[in-house]
């Protein structure tokens, strides 16, 4: 007797064990040390901090507009709403449902007699005992649902600013190439005046006079393709500020030679985790898929409801009270019940591994910007120094032609590359801008979740 009593013991703390919810484990993760580019600066990553360290009240405008209208953000909130509602769902699955009913009726033989009447009303409780917790893991995994879309909202947030800048500045680096077009024309026209001004006076052969119209024509179709652009770049940002292309859209300057650029502070590996938004998500949906596997697991035992009605019926005198239970034996159907937990599991397996690599991507991501960073601001020092040069080339070459030692080709050659030299240095401050708001996003920004 004894010895049964031990294995029945026994039997029931497996049982018991079981059905505990599984505690959740991160997986060992391989994390940096530090970054392969060190970074040690100081500097406030808080949203209005940060893009307030480049100086430009019209970039700012531009970013609150976005998220008040990009309808991303509006699909992020949907979603956002949509999971809290789920959990509440799942929330009301483990309390007592209250229903009622009234019904009423009135009925005659056919073969003739009086007519009566029926009325009945009735309130119903039912409630299940969630002895094995198949309900509790319910709600923590829509619990953890709704963890997950408040940090994809965050991630949202993330991702209009740097949307939203990105297309700001490339409309900003567009007004500059505009106006570098345009100048480029009026220098055209210039030197086109002049060249056959000394053609007439007899000073210059046909030939200078002909490149001098054939430049001002290439510049006439260059500063045309350059509108043309300026309108596509706009029209994607009216895109994301929900608005139709061809609408007045807030006023942005001509991207400056010298951008103001904020300091980023990279921190450490091991604080990206806890930084970014979308890998806190990633994390939260695992936690969620091992709550799935315990519901699946707890679907194989008993379950237990409680049941009680009141009612009264114009057939019968007073109240009636009615009191029940019921059990159900769901593990007959083992099969269908095992294939669905093995399943489960497979989902928690895969959301390791998605989740790892999504952190292994994110460390990439911040090596990468951290290294373009420097890249950038090195080639940026050299390509100053470039302009430098070719504008004094230019200034020469315009002096020897002045002078009659040279022919206007050789000016025009100086020009030109004096152009190019300063669109080069346009297009790497675009980079750079554009840089730091990749690096902002990769390091998660300053958002710090509730």
């Amino acid at each position: 007797m004894d010895k049964r009593k031990k294995w029945t013991w026994l039997a029931l703390a497996a049982l018991l064990a079981g059905c505990q919810a599984t505690p959740y484990q991160r997986q060992p993760l391989r994390t940096p040390a530090q970054w392969a580019q060190p970074n040690t600066a100081e500097q406030d990553m808080g949203r209005e901090a940060w893009w307030g360290g480049f100086a430009d009240p019209a970039l700012l405008r531009v970013l609150s507009q976005a998220r008040s209208r990009n309808p991303d953000l509006e699909i992020a909130l949907l979603k956002l709403r949509k999971a809290q509602l789920e959990a509440g769902l799942a929330d009301s699955e483990a309390r007592p449902t209250l229903s009622g009913s009234l019904s009423g009726s009135r009925s005659r033989p056919l073969d003739g007699g009086d007519w009566s009447n029926s009325r009945s009303a009735g309130l119903k409780v039912d409630y299940e005992v969630d002895l094995w917790g198949r309900l509790d893991a319910a709600q923590r995994s829509a619990g953890e649902a709704f963890v997950a879309s408040r940090y994809d909202q965050i991630s949202a947030d993330l991702l209009s600013d740097s949307a939203a800048a990105g297309l700001y500045w490339d409309i900003a680096a567009q007004k500059a190439r505009l106006a570098l077009a345009e100048a480029a024309l009026a220098d055209a026209v210039r030197m086109q005046a002049l060249a056959h001004s000394r053609r007439k006076a007899g000073a210059l052969a046909e030939q200078d006079a002909t490149q001098a119209d054939s430049e001002a024509l290439a510049q006439r179709a260059s500063l045309l393709s350059q509108r043309e652009e300026l309108g596509k770049k706009e029209n994607a940002l009216a895109l994301l500020l929900d608005e139709p292309p061809g609408l007045s859209l807030p006023e942005i300057p001509p991207l400056a030679e010298q951008p103001s650029l904020p300091g980023i502070a990279a921190g450490l590996p091991g604080d990206l985790l806890r930084r970014r938004p979308d890998l806190q998500a990633a994390e939260a949906r695992l936690r969620g898929k091992l709550a799935d596997a315990d519901q699946r697991r707890a679907d194989f035992f008993p379950r237990f409801s409680l049941n009680g009605d009141l009612g009264r019926d114009s057939a019968v005198p007073g109240a009636q009270l009615g009191l029940g239970a019921t059990l159900s034996l769901p593990f007959l159907d083992w099969r269908r019940l095992d294939l669905k937990l093995k399943s489960s599991e497979a989902d928690y397996q895969l959301a390791e591994v998605e989740f790892r690599k999504t952190l292994y991507g994110a460390y990439r991501e911040v090596e990468e910007g951290l290294d373009g960073r420097r890249r950038l601001a090195a080639s940026a020092a050299l390509q100053s120094e470039a302009l430098r040069l070719a504008g004094r080339n230019a200034q020469l070459a315009q002096s020897r032609y002045l002078a009659g030692e040279t022919d206007i080709q050789s000016w025009l050659e100086a020009a030109r590359g004096e152009r190019q030299a300063r669109e080069k240095l346009l297009d790497l401050n675009l980079e750079r801008l554009k840089n730091l708001a990749y690096l902002y996003k990769a390091l998660g920004g300053g958002a710090s979740p509730a």
